[in-house]
């Protein structure tokens, strides 16, 4: 296999050129990007290693070069840039991956080890203000999919709790397909009665039923040339999904009463947070609508499980915030953002933005330290008598919450005065049956009980 480099950081090349000259891997490398695409057509390399932001070219517009190539190769992008759009632009376009800088070698030879075993590059696009963040390695891989499904036309299917952002995400895949300039039309099928779905979806004419005193146009006719979200599609009916499969087998939609059809061109994105697989086992889900909607599958984790994403979560619910109140200072201490982060958010990014309006919307411009936080967030929620462990790392908790010093000294001492005390108070004062209930000298309990001012409390 034959690899071209180019990057204007001598080190970042001699690095790469090591990994993959053990890799057996052909090398050459280059400083300069000007003339990148017809270095490429000349030496006909199978990987190409791209910086993003070269001195003197840009990557990305180097990538749509390479791209449009009829034999191209695979190109893995390379960036200081940690923002998720040059991530989504890159993977949109068609690189195979993105790897930020500093880079992990066991990363880069991973990426080589799949493209030596896989053949197929996907895509991405332009900056856009959407509402999400996420430099994890898991949205990460949201993102990457999210490019690739930004350049097709195939149904896509978006997995996870509720919470996590799963209409944002079909938001930016629309953003990012051939259709962002056309209507994106979400619908909650939770929200909308059984007997009614079909009216929303399909509309329907005048006089189809008692009280449809005008004509209405479906979703899907208000969607067409752009994108349907049909949100908690497990909560539609057998009998609705019935005639949603024949809509997306024959894109075609007729309106109720109607006798005339209309031709459809949509894109459909769904959204769940129930297993849909258990669904069609347990016969509550069609086998086949399900196949059709999952031909593109994302899943997004929920919060717990990326909490690196949480501190720039945080700062853009913030400049929402501030923008909303017409607020210019304030928002999260480090401390707070600190303790935040050992939350786990059973209601994932829906509940971390509430928590952070409702605190910015309290608060105003006056700095949230860890003292402002819910007791449910600093876990200082009252514990119960026999749960001491929890207790325990509360009171640890209020003290970091304080920013009090000798933390250690101050809990150790605390608990040996706790237990001494109670089991002289079983002993009914005598030390040299405590020492044999504790295990320490009966002098020992004599210096205990001056040093830490131990009441004994006689039964």
């Amino acid at each position: 296999m034959k690899a071209l480099i180019f990057d204007d950081e001598r080190t970042i090349r001699n690095v790469l050129k090591k990994i993959l000259i053990k890799e057996g891997i052909t090398v050459k490398e280059f400083e300069r990007g000007s003339d990148a695409d017809k270095i490429i057509m000349e030496e006909k390399p199978d990987i190409v290693f791209l910086d993003i932001s070269l001195g003197d070219a840009n990557g990305l517009d180097i990538l749509k070069k390479i791209i449009a190539l009829e034999s191209k190769p695979f190109v893995v992008m390379i960036s200081g840039h940690s923002e998720y759009n040059y991530l989504i632009e890159a993977m949109k376009l068609g690189a195979y991956d993105y790897i930020p800088k500093p880079f992990d070698i066991d990363r880069i030879r991973k990426v080589i080890d799949d493209i030596k075993k896989i053949s197929n590059t996907e895509p991405l696009q332009d900056n856009l203000d959407i509402d999400i963040v996420g430099k994890s390695p898991a949205m990460g891989e949201v993102f990457k999919i999210v490019g690739r499904a930004g350049a097709s036309e195939e149904p896509v299917l978006i997995t996870g709790e509720s919470g996590t952002g799963k209409e944002v995400i079909a938001k930016l895949i629309h953003r990012y397909s051939n259709r962002a300039d056309k209507p994106f039309i979400p619908i909650n099928c939770a929200a909308i009665p059984s007997g009614l779905i079909e009216s929303e979806l399909f509309g329907y004419e005048k006089g189809a039923f008692t009280g449809a005193d005008r004509s209405k146009k479906g979703k899907f006719l208000q969607a067409d040339g752009g994108t349907i979200f049909l949100d908690e599609i497990s909560e539609m009916s057998l009998e609705a999904q019935s005639k949603l499969l024949r809509v997306l087998q024959e894109m075609e939609v007729t309106p109720i009463g109607s006798s005339r059809t209309y031709s459809i061109d949509v894109r459909v994105i769904s959204a769940t947070n129930k297993d849909l697989i258990k669904l069609v086992a347990e016969g509550k889900f069609r086998e086949d609508l399900f196949y059709r909607l999952s031909v593109i599958e994302i899943h997004i984790p929920p919060l717990r499980e990326r909490k690196e994403d949480i501190p720039d979560l945080i700062e853009l619910f913030t400049k929402q915030a501030f923008k909303k109140y017409g607020l210019k200072k304030g928002g999260f201490t480090k401390e707070s953002i600190e303790v935040i982060m050992n939350y786990d958010f059973p209601g994932n990014v829906r509940e971390l933005r509430n928590l952070v309006n409702k605190l910015i919307a309290l608060y105003r411009e006056r700095p949230i330290t860890p003292d402002l936080l819910p007791s449910k967030i600093t876990g200082s929620e009252e514990i119960g008598v026999g749960d001491w462990k929890s207790g325990f790392i509360s009171e640890t908790r209020n003290l970091i919450i304080q920013n009090k010093k000798n933390i250690y000294i101050k809990m150790i001492e605390e608990a040996e005065k706790l237990v001494i005390q109670e089991v002289l108070k079983h002993t009914n004062g005598n030390i040299s049956e405590a020492a044999k209930y504790l295990g320490i000298h009966r002098n020992t309990i004599h210096r205990k009980i001056e040093d830490l001012n131990i009441i004994i409390n006689k039964i």
